[in-house]
């Protein structure tokens, strides 16, 4: 491995079907950013060179839906709200299994970390200890959606300390204008560095 890419990991935040396939729940909203990104073929470029690297990848995921998973809940927010009236992302449910292509592979040392109720990866969940486990440093985010989940992950690992690569082609999100936003304006103020999946991998050889 390669200087550049010591104590690194790709974190992948939701690539559920849901998201990211034509039959998925949500991909109504999400297939105008998907295509203008060709969003899906940047993320498996982006697996394809990890595992070339060994570079191990994390999975963050949204907790799956299951029924009576929000009984007795007094402060839903919005997007609980959707997830039980949609059961978007439902246990068991083909719009819950990862996107063909995107699996994580245990010869990789891939790690699916405890399931996010909210948008962070790292809000309650066991990733920031995941990854100190093997001294991680460097972090190399990508996934769904751009100015929700993988900015509000993004957001808490610089809080952490890590080192952030953000991949503004390797994310998509509902609407265009946000996704633009978060990717050219937002993203630049925190992150290490913002960048396309090609150039993250042209230099890191």
């Amino acid at each position: 491995m390669s200087t550049s890419l010591a104590k690194t990991a790709v974190v992948l935040i939701d690539p559920y079907n849901d998201f990211l396939h034509p039959e998925g729940k949500m991909f109504f909203a999400t297939k105008e950013d998907l295509a203008r990104k060709d969003t899906i073929a940047h993320l498996k470029e982006l697996v394809v060179f990890a595992r070339s690297k060994r570079i191990p990848i994390y999975y963050g995921l949204h907790q799956q839906y299951k029924e009576g998973f929000f009984d007795g809940w007094k402060h839903m927010a919005h997007i609980h709200e959707n997830i039980k009236k949609t059961a978007t992302f439902a246990e068991g449910s083909f719009g819950a299994q990862i996107y063909e292509g995107l699996e994580p592979s245990l010869e990789n040392g891939d790690v699916v970390v405890s399931k996010h109720w909210n948008s962070s990866s790292f809000h309650h969940t066991d990733l920031d200890f995941q990854l100190r486990q093997r001294d991680i440093t460097r972090l190399v985010l990508a996934g769904m959606t751009a100015n929700t989940c993988l900015e509000a992950t993004a957001r808490f690992a610089y809080e952490l300390g890590f080192h952030i690569t953000l991949l503004k082609d390797a994310t998509a999100g509902f609407d265009p204008k946000a996704t633009d936003a978060a990717t050219e304006i937002i993203w630049p103020i925190f992150a290490s560095r913002v960048t396309t999946v090609k150039d993250f991998i042209e230099n890191s050889n």
